[in-house]
């Protein structure tokens, strides 16, 4: 099994100054906004997700879009009974995809840099990269 390790740690300062530039310009533009780790659970309400991974091979900075718990749990619930083209799920497809256009736009405006994810394991995230 392979080890986590750590970015350097002026890098791990750089991400983190980054993810908290990320969360303020976020803030003001009147996004609810949830960072990780969330130990108080507020993806219930949804927002924008916000995580820094200061992990080598995912490192960066990372922005996603939840809609409230309810409406996640339903969308999975017809999902896995197979109902992929359900209203309520074609609805919360289109939610995230308007949203990451708003974020991507937001971001952007605030001089940020936004790229497509690399990660396969975070298909459908923005990366904030400075």
């Amino acid at each position: 099994m392979t080890s986590l390790r750590r970015v350097h740690p002026a890098e791990q300062e750089r991400l983190f100054a980054l993810g908290d530039r990320t969360e303020a310009v976020l803030r003001a533009a009147g996004f609810p906004v949830i960072v990780e780790p969330d130990p108080d659970d507020h993806r219930d309400a949804g927002g924008a997700v916000i995580e820094v991974d200061v992990f080598e091979g995912a490192c960066g900075v990372w922005v996603d879009w939840v809609v409230a718990r309810p409406w996640r749990d339903e969308a999975f619930r017809l999902l896995v009974a197979g109902e992929k083209e359900s209203p309520q799920v074609r609805q919360q497809i289109a939610v995230h995809a308007a949203m990451r256009t708003a974020l991507t736009a937001v971001l952007t405006a605030a001089g940020l840099t936004i790229v497509p994810s690399d990660d396969n394991m975070r298909p459908l995230e923005l990366k904030v990269t400075g």
